[in-house]
């Protein structure tokens, strides 16, 4: 039995949990293979949505840092511990940006699993995931977002899952199942206002100006600028040098809007590694707004991360202008100006309602959310499709332009 233990924190106390951690699997089992990753071996670069991964290099993400010997002994465990650090009611940076590279052990292919797609097993087997989270400063309703999160990260990635516990010097863990995500928190408190001040636009998707986020930009700042928005800015998350003085400077915008791609069922590592920088304001004359967009076509997909966005509102002290929750998203970019001029209407439409009346489009989120899960008639359609291999034409035809598509199902990290 091999375990595989990776201590994501930040502080040397929970090195000596991970000892202590180890010491309860070899106790359990005297034969069991344990290794420990202590916080300083795994720093490894935030993901960069390139997908060399599906279709480049099947299977091995394309940055050349340590995470390869990380990922391999991943795959090739039985159990893996994962010990978290949190920062602002969430999972820092650093542990978000492990899940999201742990999307390499999956194939680019997808399966409809209880009306939400997902991507198919790349490999035979999965590790059960354990997890350990600092719940220190943390209420209530984050622990339940973060645990709702994990669960269905490991859900998703056909994985079972424990809570790692330690108490009264004892370690113990407890099932942790995947559930139905927490219902918006402070949704009920958005309210009209008369908007002023600066405007600044975060762009958090890790692709930059080549991304579908920028693009949805550009139409919310067509639609503000109608409505007479001026002094506007947008900030890319991908510069992460820029991270320090935007957070120490977060409150001297009155109206901060965040657009991003959905990652592993919450924001991209880097878009965590920014809030986790931000300090309690206690202004309500400070707006905080959100965009999620994701590849799949159903909201369900972004609902785990949704209440954390209005908590951490709550926690920094600022006013919550609602949050818009857009999939099937990622084809605009393959599609004709022409074929995506209702997307942009209605992206336009957000803008033009964020400037006049501050909050998110009430209608658009009510539409939007429509499509919360596939309708039965779209899963049968699907599933008929997949017969024929149309299902998977998108990804194949990049895989044979690249010269991959011989080694789409390769499983690079086999012992």
């Amino acid at each position: 039995m091999k375990i595989s233990i990776f201590d994501l924190g930040k502080n040397t106390r929970k090195e000596s949990l991970a000892q202590e951690i180890k010491n309860y699997y070899t106790e359990k089992n005297k034969d069991a293979e344990v290794i420990i990753y202590h916080s300083i071996d795994t720093e490894i670069k935030d993901c960069i949505g390139c997908w060399s991964c599906w279709w480049k290099s099947p299977g091995k993400c394309a940055i050349n840092d340590d995470a390869y010997k990380l990922y391999k002994d991943y795959i090739n465990s039985d159990e893996v511990v994962i010990l978290f650090h949190t920062e602002n009611g969430f999972i820092d940076g650093k542990g978000k940006t492990f899940l999201d590279r742990l999307i390499q052990h999956y194939l680019p292919y997808i399966k409809i699993r209880n009306g939400e797609c997902g991507h198919l097993k790349r490999y035979h087997k999965y590790p059960v995931m354990n997890f350990y989270l600092e719940k220190g400063g943390l209420s209530d309703e984050e622990v339940k977002v973060i645990k709702n999160h994990l669960a269905r990260t490991a859900y998703h990635f056909h994985s079972t899952c424990k809570e790692l516990l330690y108490e009264n010097e004892s370690v113990q863990t407890m099932n942790l199942e995947c559930t139905k995500p927490m219902a918006e928190v402070l949704a009920k408190e958005v309210i009209e206002r008369k908007t002023s001040g600066k405007w600044v636009i975060y762009n958090g998707s890790p692709r930059g100006n080549h991304s579908n986020s920028k693009r949805i930009i550009e139409k919310i700042i067509t639609g503000m600028k109608e409505q007479g928005a001026e002094n506007i800015e947008v900030r890319n998350l991908i510069n992460a040098k820029e991270h320090k003085i935007w957070a120490e400077d977060f409150s001297s915008a009155e109206n901060n809007l965040f657009v991003f791609p959905l990652y592993v069922h919450a924001m991209p590592g880097s878009v965590m590694k920014f809030f986790e920088q931000l300090k309690p304001i206690n202004n309500k004359e400070v707006h905080m707004a959100f965009l999620v967009q994701s590849g799949f076509p159903e909201t369900s997909q972004s609902y785990y991360l949704r209440p954390y966005l209005e908590l951490i509102t709550k926690r920094l002290g600022v006013s919550f202008d609602g949050t818009i929750i857009k999939g099937g998203v990622e084809g605009i970019q393959m599609k004709p100006d022409k074929a995506n001029k209702k997307f942009y209407d209605q992206m336009e439409a957000i803008g033009r309602t964020y400037a006049d009346k501050g909050i998110m489009d009430i209608s658009l989120k009510k539409e939007y959310e429509k499509s919360e899960y596939l309708p039965k008639g779209i899963q049968l359609l699907f599933s008929l499709f997949s017969l024929t291999g149309l299902t998977n034409y998108y990804w194949d035809f990049n895989l044979k332009k690249n010269n991959a598509y011989e080694k789409r199902f390769a499983r690079p990290y086999v012992e």
